[in-house]
This record gives structure tokens, sequence and C-alpha cells, in this order.
């Protein structure tokens, strides 16, 4: 081999195993805190506007029966974090409190952790040992409010950066300074370097872009998880007049004045907040700015998008002042109706997800740990991810994956949530509700009744006792902790009656 060949024969050798050349996908997981199945176009808002979201599902795949692991936020950003149940690793609520209790509650539920231990090895972890640089920004809350370090933070559970993430779980405001002087322990930290008029989420998505730019030649992995639409419902100000002429358009000028009742709550009956709707359109706008980027990087190809919900949206309480409506669905956040946990769930890969595709297969947050791992094609670990199926399958033609059943275990009462204690199982096209306060079983067929109207346990006992011994069984593999008798209770002073 003479000299010139020799240098050419290294060149292209150097090509094959350059980091630098051989560059992984870029992963970007994009979780909105508490936004309804029903509130993009997508999924059928009529009245909340979501062209790039729209169209981020017309290229890539679209997920009809997802579901978050909680109906609420943290035990559900655990489940995504470690791929295990809430329940396995006792992040059952939010942020290591045991929720509503006293002599007004039948039973008294378990004390859970507020926080991911540091034995369980986090997407990010499993990430950053394939050389992705890590990212997390925006909401974290998996760390106990009473917990004033930062023990559990986004970089003590494997992302190199954190961008505004602590303890608490919305922010003091979403204008600059993203403070709240009634409760300064929401002020979000790192972002002093504003302006005032500055709007939260485009000043996350102004962080992303720029790791983005910073970053483009190595793998990254964005944890963009916005503080929105979570309250204080605040409309970016600039857009607020065109939806209150969108409201009155649609006739929805007048402020509705009855709901749906879900046992001692209501639904709100239809989706008319103009500030909700400003809300869900900067979310939107943002999420563009950020799949531009992609495009002007030469990046888009490359990069992995995940859009996520950590549960149902704000629709169901004790009055009608709640900001959205997750109709069809029954009820939502904190319940364990469809309306709680079925959650908008779109992922688009250039060259590896087919646009337009439509599953309908259940899948569940602990699926996307695995799910990331094999579609960059990098080894799957089991023994943590546990309780995730990789979606991949389902990519690339087939019908159903290799799991049972899907589980769900809410051991606490809400202040939204008039049911109280409750767990639930999906299998198949049913899904049956054990609400733990009387031990009594509903069942539905929420294939054919979405919207949860036609209790089917006392026509179908055979399945009803077939799902529930599922249910207890999987309580006990998975050492779910049990709501137990308050001996305190006084039925005179039920929480139930307070709502009234």
């Amino acid at each position: 081999m003479n000299h010139s060949k020799t240098i050419l024969f290294f060149f292209f050798l150097g090509l094959l195993v350059c980091p630098g050349y051989a560059k992984q996908p870029n992963i970007i997981l994009i979780l909105i805190d508490d936004l309804g199945w029903s509130d993009i176009g997508a999924y059928g808002s009529t009245f909340y506007e979501t062209p790039h979201i729209d169209q981020l599902a017309k290229d890539g795949v679209i997920f009809s029966d997802a579901y978050a692991a909680s109906p609420v936020c943290s035990p559900s950003r655990a489940s995504i974090l470690t791929g295990k149940y809430p329940s396995r690793i006792n992040v059952s609520y939010i942020s290591g409190t045991t929720g509503p209790k006293g002599k007004g509650y039948k039973l008294t539920a378990p004390r859970p952790d507020g926080f991911i231990a540091h034995d369980e090895i986090s997407i990010a972890e499993a990430l950053r040992r394939h050389t992705y640089k890590t990212l997390h920004i925006g909401k974290w809350h998996l760390q106990n409010h009473t917990d004033l370090g930062t023990a559990h933070f986004p970089e003590k559970h494997g992302f190199d950066i954190n961008i505004a993430g602590f303890r608490m779980g919305q922010p003091g405001s979403y204008y600059f300074p993203f403070k709240s002087e009634k409760h300064p322990s929401t002020n979000v930290p790192g972002l002093e370097d504003g302006k005032e008029g500055d709007y939260l989420t485009d000043t996350l998505t102004d962080r992303a872009i720029s790791f983005i730019k910073q970053n483009k030649d190595q793998p990254f992995f964005i944890n963009l998880w916005y503080y929105t639409v979570h309250t204080p419902i605040q409309a970016k100000k600039s857009k607020l007049a065109k939806y209150q002429k969108k409201a009155n358009d649609f006739g929805y000028s007048r402020k509705h004045k009855y709901g749906i009742p879900v046992w001692d709550s209501v639904t709100r009956k239809r989706q008319d907040s103009p500030s909700y709707a400003c809300m869900v359109e900067s979310m939107d706008e943002n999420i563009g700015r950020v799949l531009q980027t992609l495009k002007t990087q030469d990046l888009e190809k490359d990069t992995l998008v995940i859009f996520f919900s950590d549960n149902g949206g704000l629709s169901t309480g004790s009055g009608l002042n709640l900001p959205t409506s997750c109709l069809p669905l029954r009820a939502g956040k904190a319940w364990l109706y469809e309306g709680g946990i079925r959650v908008p769930l779109i992922m688009k890969f250039p060259g590896k997800i087919k646009a337009g595709t439509k599953i309908l297969e259940p899948v569940v947050g602990t699926d996307l740990y695995p799910s990331i791992l094999d579609l960059l094609d990098l080894p799957l670990i089991p023994g943590q991810h546990m309780d995730g199926e990789s979606v991949k399958p389902l990519l690339t033609g087939k019908k159903s994956l290799n799991r049972e059943a899907i589980y769900f275990h809410f051991p606490h009462y809400h202040h939204i949530n008039s049911m109280g204690p409750s767990g639930a199982i999906r299998k198949g096209d049913f899904k049956l509700i054990e609400v733990f306060e009387t031990g009594n079983y509903e069942l539905y067929n929420v294939r054919k009744d979405i919207r949860e109207d036609h209790d089917l346990a006392s026509k179908m006992p055979k399945l009803v006792d077939e799902l529930a011994n599922k249910l207890k069984q999987w309580r006990k593999e998975s050492n779910a902790r049990v709501a137990v008798l308050n001996h305190e209770y006084d039925p005179t002073s039920d929480f139930r009656k307070k709502k009234k």
C-alpha cells in the first residue's frame, strides 16, 4: 500500500469510528403539565388552536389510547424517568404528602416518597452512558416540598444541566420574574436574567433552542417539561382578545351555569376559556419554534421527538371554575376515569416512524423509557424499566404488545376528586375501577364507551372477578402501599359534605 492509499485508508477508518461522524440520534421529550386528551386539535379540540402539534401528529404517529401512569403529576413523572409504576417505587402522590386526611376521611392514605431513589437508573442516566449530553428544562416536582436542599434535583438523576427545575410543581407566575409574593415557595429559580414582560413558556423555549444550537454536533437528550398549562391560568396578554372574540363567535359569550355531575363533583361541559386557550396556543407556538430549530440546524431527520402529558386536564371539581373540559372523556385530573389518565401521545422520528400512523393499542408512560432506547437501537435495561414495553413493534406493523394489562394505583384523596382512593386495570377493551372506600367495582368497555356512561359490572360478573383478582395480584407483586381504615372517621364530617 503506497503512502497516499494509506492516508485514505485511515481517513475512512476514522469516519467509521470517530464519534463526531457516527453521531447517535437526538431525543426531545416534551411533557406538558395538566394537558387534557382533547385539548389539542389532533385529538378533537375546536376551540383551542394547536397547528404545530397537529402537524407533528401528521408527520409521525398518534396514539389514541395512551395513558399517564397516574392521574397526578409527580407519580406520572417518576414513572417516565424510571420505567416503573409509581406504586413500585413508592411515588404514588405529590412530593411526599399523603393528600387530604383527618376525621372527614374514611381511609388513611399511605405516605409515599416524594422523590426517586438514587439507585434507580433514570432514562437520562441510561442515555448518558452512551455519550449523550442531557438537559432538563422546566418543571421537575420530584423532591419533597419540605426539603429545601437539592438532593433530588435533576442534576442528581442523570442530567448534566438543570434549568428551572426544582421541588415545587407550579410557577409563581408565568411573567418575569416568575415569582409570587403570596406563595414565594413557587418562585422559579435560575431565570433571574430575564426582563419585564418575558413569558415563562417563551423563556424555557429560548433556553432549549440555545442548547440545541450549542450541542448540535453531539447526541443530546432534552427533557423539555413545560410548566404550562398548569395553574396559575395566565394568558399571554397579546392573545387574549383573539379568544374572547372566538368565544363570542362560538356563542360562548355567556358563562356556562351548569356542568356534568361526577359523584359529588362537577365537570366543566365545554372548552371555552379564552385565558386557557391562550396558554395552549403559547405552548403550541413554542413547540413549533423547537421543531423549526431542528430543521434550520439540519437535525430534524436525526431527532426523535415525543409529545406527552403528565395527566388529564383540570376539568372536574367542586365547582365550574376550572380551566378546561376533557369531554368526551369522563372527569379529569386526579380521577381514574379516562379524563384523568388518558392523554395525548405523539412521536416523530423521520425514517423510523411512518408519517400519519395511528396506534389504537393501549400504552402507558412507563413505555417511554424502553421505547426511547429501542428506537435509538441502544441496549434495553429490563431490570430497570420492568413495567414498560417498547412501542417499536407497533410502529412496524404489530397490532399489540406482549402485555396482559395496564395498572393504576391511587390510594389517596385529592380535593378535586369526590370518589376517593381507587385503583384500576385496563385489559383489552375493558377497564375496571375499584373504589377503595367501599370495595365496589365499575366496569367499562372503553373502546365502545369512551365516555364511561355504561357500567357493565352487574352484567359481566365473571370479568369483574377476573380483572379484580389481577389488580389485587399486581398490587401485591408491585409492593403497592394501600390506604387503611381511619378509626377516627366521623361520617358527619365527611369531606364530601363540605363540597355541597
